[in-house]
């Protein structure tokens, strides 16, 4: 812990990656849902459904491309940005310090979603910008995630149960591919560290606790459907 926290430290001592963590931050709270139902003319998409601005609730307006890309603008928060990040700090930083910044980045885009300044403090679920957030790290481990979701998310016609599902098996399937890397780094392509492992359980928590009203509903059988 005292070695984790140094490095912070040392990584704080560039006043550009300060910035980047602020931008990360500000990116992240942004409402795109919001943004582009309001400039499509379908109002405000938090009286709309569910009340989230995510592209599930998106959908629900009946406009499948406005979802799409509400989806694809939330997970280029994550995405796109820590690959701006890695673009900018790879010849500067060695791995260790890098894969640390790839963390303070991706936690503060998912908590800049999660609970937006521009929205009081509210915001989405996180399912999107988190998915940008796997992707990056391992598009092996992600694509297996994406792909529990969909089978949980269409067979039950539900996308918060997809979500839950695929957030709870999520640290499990990158412990996996840490432990494949640790013994024979399969396919060079499984390169996780156990930091980015305690990153992903960590997302996972916070899914579920944006979740709680989600599993109320789901235990009560009120959840909406897609």
């Amino acid at each position: 812990m005292t070695i984790l926290l140094n490095s912070v430290l040392e990584l704080l001592n560039y006043p550009s990656i300060i910035v980047f963590c602020i931008i990360s931050f500000i990116i992240g709270s942004i409402p795109f849902g919001l943004i582009v139902t309001k400039i499509s003319g379908y109002g405000d998409i938090r009286k709309i459904g569910s009340g989230n601005i995510g592209a599930t609730n998106v959908l629900r307006t009946g406009n499948k491309l406005l979802a799409l890309l509400t989806l694809l603008l939330d997970i280029s928060k994550s995405f796109a940005f820590l690959y701006f990040v890695k673009i900018n700090f790879i010849p500067i930083l060695e791995k260790e310090l890098l894969i640390i910044l790839y963390v303070l980045i991706s936690i503060l885009s998912l908590l800049g979603h999660m609970f937006s300044p521009f929205l009081l403090l509210k915001g989405g679920k996180g399912i999107a910008t988190s998915a940008g957030i796997l992707f990056f790290i391992n598009w092996i481990g992600a694509s297996v995630i994406l792909f529990v979701w969909l089978i949980v998310a269409l067979k039950y016609k539900t996308s918060s149960l997809g979500a839950l599902s695929a957030s709870f098996i999520a640290p499990i399937i990158f412990w996996f591919l840490y432990k494949i890397n640790v013994i024979e780094n399969l396919f060079y392509v499984t390169n996780i560290s156990i930091l980015e492992v305690y990153l992903i359980l960590t997302i996972s928590i916070l899914i579920w606790v944006k979740h709680i009203s989600n599993i109320k509903r789901l235990i009560s059988g009120t959840e909406s459907k897609i």
